[in-house]
């Protein structure tokens, strides 16, 4: 598989411990749909490998760059990245993966932590293409602090095709207008209706992805209707 080289333009830290990356190429460019995953090259003066790890892809396959939003957790490729500056040149190769959004006109998207990254590609992409249809977007984080695309999320709500459901697992903040706990059966019920209406969509902790597709499919979704994917 071929490493394309991608040259960084920008470094966005868009909450504690987590950094946007937007990189453009260096000629060829990546032919990807929404959802896909790359491997991102980290390379040495030569160009030669050094290390490369999996990464979902933010970006829409309309935009000119790529985007990534990795957090730092002190690995061999994140602690490369957290010092990377604008300008650098990395590798990617791709694209891979089956977490594919293929213009389904009523999707439920249900995001962990940085598992929201591949739904930004999707939504985004939605949104340029005019795709009609119902799109709810359920979303768990720790903290406030640690919520990412907040604004754009907003901005994206104002349109009647998309719901945004914001939850937070540490805190209760007293002027929270979104929900508390995990996300589980009972909040998926309270927003979506007829869960087998829908094509589901589950990226975060292993544990979430596959509690809720089991749930899922006891409630009658059929299994060619979720597609997960999940780490730890």
């Amino acid at each position: 598989m071929d490493v394309l080289k991608y040259k960084i333009t920008s470094i966005e830290k868009m909450a504690k411990d987590i950094k946007v990356f937007r990189m453009v190429p260096e000629g060829e460019a990546l032919d990807y749909l929404p959802g896909h995953f790359v491997m991102l090259h980290a390379l040495d003066k030569q160009g030669k490998d050094i290390v490369s790890r999996p990464y979902s892809l933010a970006s829409s396959p309309n935009q000119e760059h790529l985007e990534f939003c990795i957090k730092m957790i002190g690995g061999k490729m994140t602690s490369i990245l957290d010092k990377a500056k604008e300008g650098q040149i990395y590798g990617v190769s791709g694209p891979m993966g089956h977490f594919l959004y293929e213009k389904q006109e009523n999707c439920t998207f249900v995001a962990g932590g940085t598992g929201i990254a591949p739904f930004i590609s999707m939504l985004r992409y939605i949104n340029e293409e005019g795709i009609k249809g119902n799109f709810t977007l359920f979303y768990s984080a720790r903290e406030r602090k640690t919520l990412l695309y907040q604004d754009e999320l907003k901005e994206l709500e104002k349109d009647e095709r998309f719901k945004v459901v914001t939850t937070l697992t540490r805190e209760e903040p007293k002027d929270w207008k979104g929900e508390c706990g995990r996300i589980d059966e009972a909040m998926l019920v309270k927003y979506c209706g007829e869960l087998k209406e829908s094509q589901w969509f589950l990226c975060g902790p292993l544990k979430m992805t596959m509690n809720l597709r089991k749930y899922l499919i006891g409630e009658g979704v059929e299994e060619s209707s979720i597609k997960f994917e999940g780490w730890g």
